[in-house]
């Protein structure tokens, strides 16, 4: 798919495209993606509606520009915390169980989207060719900057089968945890939740290297 966004370069300009994405973003969020229309949009925007589509081909545009924009909110603080604790020790448990219950709480923060819009992405995954190529873009630039966080670090995996198992497993638990904590009003005690978290992270980085004094 050829988007058609146009990113202004004049400050007004500027500004009216971002009210557009934020009203957007807000709409997705309380109403859904297909409850909302452009129009909807521009009257939350507080512009015409001829201004979104001087920036924007279509709503599917504008989404599809939210969901890289959300991307780019978790790709580069989760690089920059790694490379800002470089000098930390990751071989002494204590220091390593720290920078995790760090990175796992500024994860959660990061999780400011709604369980409608979560589920409603994962849904036009699957159901919406563009999205699902856009989605697979992301998932590629992740690994990537995964793997150049490994290099920053310096964590010598014992194999690559290693460094896969740590990164895929850490992803997933501590993801599935953000939504336990987010989406899930039984949750009573977030701190025990995230110390648990840390634990298993722990666990599964102490057998995943070779260089932790067991």
């Amino acid at each position: 798919m050829e988007r058609k966004t146009r990113i202004p370069t004049q400050k007004r300009a500027l500004e009216k495209y971002n009210r557009v994405l934020e009203a957007a973003y807000k709409l997705f969020n309380e109403k859904g993606y297909y409850n909302t229309t452009t129009a909807d949009i521009a009257k939350e925007a507080d512009v015409a509606t001829g201004s979104v589509y001087a920036y924007f081909e279509d709503k599917k545009n504008i989404y599809i520009k939210i969901i890289e924009n959300l991307n780019e909110k978790f790709i580069y603080p989760t690089h920059n915390f790694w490379v800002e604790n470089v000098d930390k020790k990751l071989n002494n448990p204590k220091e390593a169980k720290e920078l995790f219950k760090l990175f796992i709480k500024m994860m959660i923060k990061n999780h400011d989207f709604s369980k409608t819009f979560h589920d409603e992405m994962e849904a036009l995954t699957l159901l919406d060719e563009d999205i699902a190529m856009i989605r697979r873009e992301q998932e590629k630039r992740r690994d990537e900057n995964i793997a150049d966080i490994f290099r920053v670090l310096s964590i010598p995996f014992k194999g690559e089968e290693e460094k896969n198992i740590f990164f895929h497993y850490s992803f997933f638990i501590i993801d599935d945890l953000c939504h336990k904590i987010i989406y899930n009003d039984e949750m009573k005690d977030m701190d025990l939740c995230i110390e648990k978290c840390v634990n298993m992270l722990y666990c599964l980085f102490e057998d995943c290297t070779d260089y932790i004094n067991k």
